[in-house]
């Protein structure tokens, strides 16, 4: 075999093993495909963080990432038996227990009248937001006044109303008035300086009962609500005088109308708490939670409910709570009622214990009376 042939082979073979060392050698160096391990299953379902009722967490605004902070604020320098706003001005007003009135504000409060009236037990708003009607002295036996927000004056009634509402104006009371030994059912006109009356009813006898117009046609009257009986509420037609039942007799019955008089907020021990639309007294939207209407704002659209968190096992509703045997510890609920929805809204850490009254909206606040101090208070909301 010739020499050039020799090393023609001798060099083919060293290639063929060169090729052979490197191919197994970065088959070596190559390193594994990953094995893709699937995360763990927690068999635990996500809970929602408790928000509590007085832990100082912000409402978060998931459009701008900003944090909205509520802010609570004490308004009134006095005790306050009850409040209202102005419709048409948004300022609030308050009736301390002497029956002065004072405008609530940041700061030192403005005294509108200072004109003692004694012993106030009942007011409310007339339809025009600019009278006040009230009840002051013995409830069965009670003075009545009118104060005026433009003259901020009060102007007394004659004796011998019982019980009393607006009708469908700011110059028309509905009432029941004592005349001798008959007390009939009439309608008040205010127009002139000395009322006069209409009589609606002859000696139309119902004791311990409140009144509240529920349209220019439409009355509804409702007995004193307590636990020891049942308590009953009629719909009283004031045109052909037909007096329907609205709700079956049940003990602790409480009974509360919306500002627009759509709603109607009700109670009692056996059947908890509902809102139903006065239509057709449906339910308006189902409330995951028991409260009393006195701690719902009038509304009929986004409504503000306190809710207490606990109650003690004894307590006799509503008496006990009237009475003021016992307290409540309240957190603060939104109802939307266009979609049913309802969330917990958060107060602020400095909030300390509440036991609501009378809440009510005005001007991105919510105005409430706080039981523990009988003091105003203003909430932020949104």
């Amino acid at each position: 075999m010739k020499s050039y042939v020799k090393i023609a082979l001798v060099a083919l073979i060293i290639l063929i093993i060169g090729l052979i060392i490197y191919f197994v050698w970065s088959a070596l160096a190559t390193p594994a495909p990953e094995t893709l391990v699937p995360a763990p299953i927690s068999s635990e379902l996500p809970t929602i963080p408790s928000s509590g009722g007085n832990n100082g967490t912000s409402t978060q605004d998931q459009a701008s990432g900003e944090q909205f902070v509520p802010v609570l604020t004490k308004i009134s320098e006095n005790p306050v038996f009850d409040f209202w706003t102005d419709i048409q001005t948004k300022e609030t007003y308050y009736l301390d227990p002497e029956s002065r009135v004072f405008l609530g504000k940041n700061g030192p409060d403005l005294e509108i009248s200072g004109q003692n009236l004694n012993a106030p037990n009942f007011i409310e708003l007339s339809p025009s937001g600019q009278r006040v009607l009230a009840a002051f002295g013995d409830p069965r036996l009670p003075q009545w006044g009118i104060f005026d927000i433009i003259d901020e004056s009060w102007r007394p009634l004659p004796d011998g109303i019982l019980k009393a509402t607006w009708g469908d104006n700011s110059d028309t009371l509905i009432g029941f008035v004592k005349n001798g030994a008959n007390i009939n059912l009439s309608s008040i006109n205010l127009a002139q300086s000395q009322p006069t009356y209409k009589i609606i009813a002859k000696d139309l006898r119902l004791e311990d009962v409140n009144l509240k117009s529920l349209s220019s046609q439409n009355l509804v009257i409702s007995e004193n609500p307590s636990a020891d009986y049942p308590g009953r509420v009629w719909n009283l037609n004031l045109k052909d005088l037909s007096l329907s039942q609205m709700f079956s007799p049940e003990n602790g019955l409480i009974i509360k109308l919306s500002a627009d008089k759509k709603i109607v907020f009700i109670f009692s021990p056996a059947n908890g708490f509902r809102m139903l639309n006065t239509a057709n007294l449906g339910l308006a939207t189902p409330v995951p939670f028991l409260t009393l209407p006195s701690k719902c704002s009038p509304d009929s659209a986004i409504i503000y409910c306190f809710v207490p968190e606990n109650l003690p096992e004894n307590a006799v509703l509503p008496d006990d709570y009237f009475r003021k045997k016992t307290h409540t510890s309240d957190v603060l609920y939104k109802i939307d009622i266009s979609n049913d929805e309802v969330s917990l809204v958060s107060l602020p850490g400095n909030a300390g214990l509440i036991d609501a009254k009378n809440p009510s909206v005005n001007a991105g606040n919510l105005y409430f009376i706080n039981l523990y101090d009988n003091s105003l208070y203003s909430l932020t909301i949104r």
